[in-house]
């Protein structure tokens, strides 16, 4: 079985963990303990963005509203 980490950002002085893989099933994306697979490429950027966003809103360097 594949499972290859084809990308990762770490935010944070705790090191949060965002991380992309390519499997034999399609994408995945790992956030803490959430797991999303079988995802396409495009669906895969899409969830670890939206991780990524979240991931700074909870250390207080992104507000969503702002963004909007």
């Amino acid at each position: 079985m594949m499972l290859k980490l084809i990308m990762e950002t770490n935010i944070g002085d705790e090191g949060t963990s965002i991380e992309m893989f390519i499997t034999d099933f399609g994408y995945a994306v790992r956030y803490g303990l959430q797991v999303n697979s079988n995802l396409t490429l495009s669906e895969a950027q899409s969830k670890y963005n939206n991780c990524i966003i979240h991931a700074l809103g909870c250390i207080g360097l992104f507000d969503e509203d702002e963004a909007a």
